[in-house]
């Protein structure tokens, strides 16, 4: 299949590379060449084949597959799940399968905080279990972005179905970490507690979030909780939060045109003048700035790829 939302109303006959599916059959995974898939399997379990060897994939979970193969449902059992079929170009348009795949690619996703796709490339293993606080994020995050699609309820929606995409990403790269030993990623904090306080944090940044429910996350009293933060981490809970929420920002305003209003919003500011004075003390720039200087700079590097 090849993936394809058009636009209605607002932006009449776009077309962005993505689709989502709710509860979805599985009727049809010929996207070899073709397009990426993201399943979230949210009750029961099924069984793929891919890349050589089988999997087994228990709620809760993500799933995903690359374009390379078309991956094959061996058998479920009692399969609830929804999927997201989707081209990398929905991300950006500079990121094709053959840019993903070259040489030059890691250092300029590196350079400029774009997605590796790794939990889609990586073909050690295919299945993803969510961690706690992640499942209902993951889950909040489908419905999002399937409204959006659905909706098209202004002329952002495809911008805005972007944002939560990505979001969706950034916890499949973090739980990615898990599995490598990369530096930064949850595999390096040691303590378990610690863990479940920066899983709170990452899937819970757009929210209210208090310093009293992170120790509550955590299990543990206030002054323990900094201590951890502190010793493992080199931050505090609130400032390693505001890191967060500055990280995801960047991003939105790097891949989206959505209105830094917005952005402040989605990131867990309260108000947009919070969120630049936060952001112009962390970067040293406006958003605005930022979000220009962003997109000149990998408009160049891509180019010097050419």
């Amino acid at each position: 299949m090849i993936p394809q939302t058009v636009g209605r109303e607002y932006d009449a006959g776009r077309v962005a590379p993505i689709e989502c599916r709710r509860n979805d059959e599985l009727s049809d995974l010929e996207i070899k060449d073709r397009c990426f898939l993201m399943i979230l399997v949210k009750k029961g379990r099924a069984t793929f084949s891919a890349y050589g060897r089988r999997a087994e994939a228990a709620a809760p979970c993500v799933v995903c597959f690359d374009e390379t193969e078309d991956p094959v449902l061996v058998c479920k059992k009692g399969l609830k799940c929804d999927s997201v079929y989707f081209d990398p170009t929905f991300l950006n348009r500079n990121m094709t399968f053959g840019t993903v795949r070259g040489e030059g690619y890691a250092d300029i996703a590196e350079r400029h905080d774009m997605f590796l796709m790794k939990p889609f490339t990586d073909h050690e293993r295919f299945v993803y279990p969510l961690l706690g606080e992640q499942t209902e994020s993951v889950r909040v995050i489908f419905d999002n972005l399937r409204a959006e699609l659905e909706d098209q309820r202004d002329w952002y929606w495809s911008c805005r179905s972007r944002s939560y995409f990505m979001e969706a990403l950034l916890i499949l790269e973090r739980i990615n970490g898990l599995f490598d030993d990369v530096p930064g990623t949850l595999r390096t904090v040691v303590n378990g507690r610690l863990r479940r306080a920066v899983l709170y944090i990452e899937s819970r940044y757009h929210e209210d979030v208090t310093l009293s429910d992170i120790s509550s996350a955590a299990q543990l009293n206030v002054n323990s909780l900094n201590l951890l933060f502190r010793e493992e981490l080199g931050v505090t809970p609130m400032n390693y939060l505001l890191n967060h929420r500055i990280a995801a920002a960047k991003k939105k305003l790097k891949f989206t045109d959505l209105p830094v209003g917005e952005i402040a919003v989605l990131t867990g500011f309260k108000t947009a003048s919070h969120f630049c004075r936060k952001f112009g003390e962390t970067t040293g720039m406006t958003p605005t700035e930022f979000r220009k200087r962003a997109v000149e700079e990998r408009k160049r590097a891509f180019a010097e790829t050419k």
